[in-house]
């Protein structure tokens, strides 16, 4: 089974990194990314975003490629996940979350929010009152001659 189509292009990404992806074995790369972020974007928002021919939705968020983009392009820049690197007398040291391919809590805020059910909600309401009495319909005699009241519907 051929792996579905990603929700962003090597052409988006090349341009969102600012650097030009024409080699083949690094559009291959950028595709894998690609892939693996579509991957994490479609399990949070539950959707495919795919038509039944197997091809981009044209009315899909911006959201969501973008997302997609951004997840790509720190598998893309950084695979090995290196906090911090140097050349010559220039070190620098870089954020990272985790290694492997990750969303921010950011981009799965705005993902959920395209969802119709969000996994998270906010306060509830619980009752702390009851509902009003009811009437009494009539009574019901026991076996002991003390009848109990009726009450239909309760």
């Amino acid at each position: 089974m051929a792996s579905p189509t990603p929700l962003a292009t090597v052409t988006d990404l090349a341009e969102w990194i600012g650097e030009e992806i024409s080699e083949e074995a690094d559009a291959k790369r950028a595709l894998r990314c690609l892939r693996a972020a579509s991957v994490l974007v479609r399990n949070v928002t539950g959707k495919t975003w795919l038509d039944e021919d197997g091809k981009l939705l044209a009315n899909r968020p911006d959201d969501v490629e973008m997302v997609t983009i951004y997840c790509a392009s720190r598998i893309y820049d950084n695979r090995e996940a290196l906090t911090q690197g140097s050349l010559d007398d220039h070190s620098e040291s870089f954020k990272v979350q985790e290694a492997g391919a990750y969303l921010t809590a950011t981009e799965v805020r705005t993902l959920e929010a395209l969802t119709a059910a969000r996994k998270h909600g906010g306060l509830g309401v619980v009752s702390t009152t009851r509902r009003a009495a009811p009437t009494v319909s009539g009574l019901v005699p026991t076996p002991d001659g003390q009848p109990i009241p009726w009450y239909p519907g309760w």
